[in-house]
């Protein structure tokens, strides 16, 4: 991500809407930036822009690649009032989502999807984390991914204690380190998963991965297809798909929506048609960082218990290790 000004941003000239946000970001004393209406987005850590008062052809702020949101007062009538947060009522939001996006980020967030299903994106990003705790970083895993099967059970962490999504109530800000402590551990690696309970509380998701990327070196998002907004808190994204002919038009179609981060490929093989990695990466325009074989025996050995990574001569392993040296996640 580009580097942020940990301040908040809000564009408007609606002085009553002005003292209603004043009024909520000093209770987290982060600075407030005050812009005309029509001025271009700045470099704030939250951009908040006046659901009434903007016009279409203003520069955009609220867009899935920025922290931001929009903002409006109860009872002013704003069209399009429920897409925003309305003050005072919304204040609570509004400062959890000021607190959360202001806080210093020390880790490096790399998100990992798959162009199409069945790729293995969840596996890589298991075993990329699991590298990346054996090069001694601090990290945490995050599973976005509600149409899988969950983390949960890939990792074998169904019957472990700690907290899950759903036990995130979406209230206050998220205290780093005490997420962190209330998570389980597998490999090293703090993971935040989903149950058979089903996601957390709207609005939580992001705080949570602020909080974690504010108190680890590295975190991996096991990222969903459909929901490509997430680019915006990645440093970069891992697009995963196989070494066919089909996957270089799937992994078009998710770069062109995975705007925001830097991009990266990674194709598993072996080609059945004579399709190559390289070829995959220049008709999709996204730079390859890794070519891998498929992990043999890889789903007779979820049965048996494994996890992504056990096998110490597996592709799936080698491939992670090649990773945190490529994108030079351990300097």
């Amino acid at each position: 991500m580009n580097e942020q000004v940990p301040a908040v941003a809000l564009r408007s000239a609606d002085s009553a809407l002005i003292d209603e946000v004043r009024a909520v970001v000093a209770l987290a004393e982060i600075p407030l930036m005050i812009h005309p209406p029509g001025a271009d987005p700045p470099a704030a850590a939250l951009l908040l822009d006046s659901i009434a008062e903007v016009q279409s052809e203003d520069p955009a702020w609220v867009s899935p690649t920025r922290r931001a949101a929009w903002v409006g007062r109860t009872g002013a009538g704003d069209f399009g009032a429920d897409h925003a947060l309305q003050l005072p009522e919304a204040g609570e939001g509004l400062l959890t989502l000021a607190r959360s996006a202001c806080q210093r980020r020390t880790a490096r967030v790399i998100g990992v999807v798959g162009a199409r299903g069945g790729v293995g994106a969840s596996a890589l990003a298991g075993a990329l984390a699991r590298a990346g705790a054996h090069a001694q970083l601090g990290v945490a895993l995050v599973d976005l991914d509600r149409t899988g099967p969950g983390l949960d059970l890939m990792l074998g962490l169904e019957h472990d204690g700690g907290l899950r999504w759903a036990d995130l109530d979406g209230r206050g800000t998220l205290p780093a380190q005490a997420l962190a402590d209330a998570l389980p551990v597998w490999q090293g690696v703090h993971v935040l998963s989903c149950d058979w309970r089903g996601e957390a509380a709207g609005g939580i998701a992001p705080a949570a991965v602020d909080a974690l990327a504010s108190g680890h070196d590295l975190v991996v998002l096991d990222l969903p297809r459909a929901e490509p907004a997430w680019a915006g808190y990645c440093d970069s994204v891992l697009i995963v798909t196989t070494c066919a002919a089909i996957g270089a038009e799937a992994v078009r179609t998710t770069a062109t929506a995975w705007t925001g981060a830097q991009q990266h490929l990674v194709v598993r093989g072996p080609a059945r048609g004579g399709v190559t990695p390289e070829e995959i990466a220049a008709a999709s325009g996204v730079p390859l960082v890794l070519a891998m074989r498929p992990e043999r025996g890889m789903a007779a050995g979820a049965e048996r218990g494994l996890t992504p990574g056990d096998n110490r001569r597996g592709a799936l392993r080698r491939g992670a290790g090649t990773l945190i040296q490529k994108l030079d996640l351990a300097s």
